[in-house]
């Protein structure tokens, strides 16, 4: 029997008037060890040149139907105050979040097993809803495209971003 250490880092970000990536939180879910400072290098691991966190959650992963317009999925937490003022920050302000699942050494948890094919998934979302109850906060995850609503956030379509656009509203496809 062998053993597979996976470790999920979730950066929660938004993007600012000049389009630069500003990154909110770095989070992880592995590596925890007690500690007397929450911020301590005992708590974080280094992935992509930033510093995450440890805060214990759950992701689900992607959940995808027929038609392709209910992409969607979650990150689950305990009820606490810290998990529960990320979620709501998250969610009310819109932010993305980037999730990324990672084999890492099982006899080195700060340690990609492969380097970068050891990243198994990489999903950016939107933070869209939030829901708890007593022992739980649940972050809804949904993709960034409504593919029902026709809706892209933050995207202007121009005809310097995508070439020629149409002037009437008179489109076929034939």
């Amino acid at each position: 029997m062998s053993i597979t250490t996976l470790v999920t880092f979730v950066e929660v970000f938004y993007m600012d008037l000049n389009n630069v990536r500003q990154g909110v939180h770095f989070l992880q879910n592995a590596k925890r060890e007690p500690s007397e400072e929450p911020n301590s290098a005992k708590n974080t691991i280094l992935f992509n040149g930033k510093n995450y966190h440890y805060l214990p959650f759950v992701y689900q992963g992607t959940t995808i139907n027929k038609s392709g317009d209910n992409i969607e999925s979650n990150l689950i937490m305990g009820n606490h105050p810290l998990s529960m003022a990320k979620a709501q920050q998250a969610v009310l302000n819109k932010y993305f979040v980037e999730v990324n699942v990672c084999i890492m050494k099982n006899d080195d948890i700060n340690t990609l097993a492969n380097g970068d094919k050891s990243i198994l998934t990489t999903d950016t979302w939107l933070a869209a809803s939030l829901s708890y109850d007593p022992e739980v906060v649940e972050i809804l995850l949904s993709s960034a495209v409504d593919a029902v609503g026709v809706n892209v956030p933050n995207i202007v379509l121009t005809s310097k971003a995508v070439g020629k656009l149409p002037v009437t509203s008179d489109i076929q496809n034939r």
